[in-house]
C-alpha cells in the first residue's frame, strides 16, 4: 500500500493513500503543529489516534483533526483495499481566507482557528466532503491552472462546512469534539433521540465515529454507566412522564419506550426508581 505526497501548493498539500493490506499495523505517523487534517476516507477501515483522541474511520467517512502541540499522531489500518484523500491545511492560509467573517465560524472550529485549540470530529461524507474527493481524483497540478482549481476546491468545501448560516445553526452538523468527554455526549445525545427503539452498539459507534468497544470503555470509565444502563434510565424518565397522565396505561407505556415485555419493563423501572410503576404513580 502506497502512502505518497501528491501535490504541495503554499499552505494546502494532499497526501494520496491507496493500495491492498495484508495485515494491521501502524504504517504512518506524523506531528500536527499549526495545520488542520482533513480525512476523505473513501475505502478501507482504520483508526487515526492521537494521545488522547481516536477516531475510527469506515468507507464513506471523513475527519477534521486540528492540534497545535506538536504531539505525535498514528493512523493504523486494518486489512483490506485502502483509498483515502488527506488535504493538510496551514493555519495561517485559512486564517487569510477567511479574514473577518471569522466570528460565523462554529465556535470549537473558531477556537482552533485563533488559539491552536485540540480539534478532532468525524462524521458521514455528504455532499461537500463527496464532491471535494471526485473534484480532486483527476486532478493533475502540472496543468495551466491547476493550483487555482485546488485552491478553489478546496474553500469551496471550508465555505458549506465550516461557516453557521445564523447563530442556530451548529454549522452543517460540524463541529462536535470527539475527545472523550464530547465523545460520550455525542453518544448519550444519539441514545436520548433513539431511546425508544433499539440501537445496536455498531451503529451507534458508527454514528459517533469511534469503534464500539472504544465507545462502550469510554463510556463506562467517564459516566460508570454502560451505555445499556444509559439507555434504560432513559427510557424509565421518559415512562415517568407518560404515566402522570391520569389515564395512561402501564402496558401502553412500555410499548411506548422500548419495551415488548411488560415484566421487563417493571424490573427495569424498579431497578431505575426502586418502585414498580404502579408504586410510583401512586405516590
Amino acid at each position: 500500500m502506497e502512502w505518497e505526497l501528491w501535490w504541495e501548493l503554499a499552505g494546502v498539500k494532499a497526501w494520496r493513500v491507496e493500495g491492498l493490506s495484508r495485515r494491521a499495523g501502524s504504517r504512518w505517523q506524523h506531528r500536527m503543529e499549526g495545520e488542520i487534517w482533513i480525512w476523505l476516507n473513501v475505502e478501507g477501515e482504520g483508526v487515526v489516534w492521537g494521545q488522547e483522541d481516536r477516531v475510527f474511520l469506515r468507507p464513506g467517512m471523513y475527519a477534521i483533526l486540528g492540534d497545535d502541540r506538536g504531539e505525535r499522531w498514528f493512523w493504523t489500518r486494518l486489512p483490506g483495499r485502502h483509498r483515502a484523500v488527506v488535504l493538510v491545511i496551514a493555519r495561517p492560509w485559512l486564517a487569510r481566507r477567511i479574514g473577518e467573517r471569522a466570528g460565523l465560524l462554529h465556535p470549537d472550529f473558531l477556537a482552533w482557528l485563533k488559539e491552536g485549540a485540540k480539534l478532532a470530529f468525524a462524521g458521514l461524507m455528504t455532499g461537500p466532503e463527496k464532491r471535494l474527493e471526485e473534484s480532486l481524483r483527476g486532478f493533475d497540478p502540472a496543468v495551466p491552472g491547476g493550483a487555482m482549481l485546488a485552491e478553489s476546491r478546496v474553500l469551496e468545501w471550508a465555505a458549506v462546512r465550516l461557516f453557521r448560516r445564523d447563530r442556530a445553526d451548529q454549522g452543517a452538523g460540524f463541529c462536535h469534539q470527539v475527545g472523550p468527554a464530547g465523545l460520550v455526549e455525542r453518544a448519550l445525545r444519539v441514545l436520548a433521540a433513539r431511546a425508544g427503539g433499539e440501537i445496536q452498539l455498531a451503529e451507534l459507534a458508527r454514528q459517533c465515529g469511534a469503534s464500539p468497544t472504544h465507545l462502550s470503555r469510554l463510556v463506562k470509565r467517564r459516566t460508570g454507566r454502560t451505555l445499556r444502563e444509559h439507555q434504560r434510565r432513559l427510557r424509565i424518565e421518559a415512562a415517568c412522564e407518560l404515566l402522570r397522565e391520569e389515564d395512561a396505561r402501564v402496558t401502553e407505556v412500555a410499548l411506548e419506550v422500548g419495551y415488548q415485555s411488560l415484566s421487563h419493563f417493571a424490573k427495569a423501572f424498579r431497578e431505575e426508581t426502586g418502585k414498580s410503576p404502579s408504586e410510583w404513580r401512586s405516590g
